[in-house]
């Protein structure tokens, strides 16, 4: 693991190697996380807008603004990215929570969870978020590690809005 790694704002000059990270992931299937994600069609420009507009609370009615960061390793290599949401709405309080975060099949296995967590955490307490709510897929053995390691605690599973099994974990941060 490149422990030089850190978290940064998406930028204008990151399109490329996020389209080449993003063609990747859904080739290996399964859920994108942060959802942020989930929202890119292959306009990186149009992407980021909205990515810097749900920062900034833009447009979101009445879901939660959330500032989405990618964790690098030098100037180019997109690992993985998180989002952080500035608060928990009803929805987030029950499925989601402050923070969610995934790592690019590529770069699994190799320790960036845990270091994309406690990156997160810092940015988290600069916020000004104390107590932290991370939720993952109850399937979700490496991530449930992952959270346990940076110091989660299990509050208890429950189902989220599409009926997968999910863990509750806070973080006295």
């Amino acid at each position: 693991m490149d422990l030089t790694c850190y978290l940064a704002l998406p930028q204008q000059a990151d399109g490329a190697a996020f389209d080449a990270m993003m063609r990747n992931w859904r080739a290996c299937g399964g859920r994108l996380h942060p959802g942020l994600l989930r929202a890119y069609q292959g306009d990186y420009p149009d992407w980021l807008r909205g990515v810097n507009d749900w920062s900034k609370g833009v447009g979101v009615g009445e879901a939660v603004p959330q500032t989405l960061f990618f964790l690098k390793s030098g100037a180019v290599d997109i690992l993985g990215a998180a989002s952080i949401r500035h608060y928990l709405n009803h929805t987030n309080l029950i499925d989601g929570g402050h923070l969610a975060y995934g790592i690019a099949p590529a770069h699994r296995g190799k320790g960036y969870g845990t270091r994309i967590l406690a990156l997160a955490l810092q940015k988290m307490k600069e916020m000004g978020i104390r107590r932290v709510l991370i939720t993952c897929d109850a399937s979700n053995i490496p991530s449930q590690k992952v959270i346990r390691s940076g110091g989660g605690r299990l509050e208890h599973e429950t189902l989220d809005e599409d009926g997968v099994p999910i863990h509750r974990y806070w973080i006295d941060n």
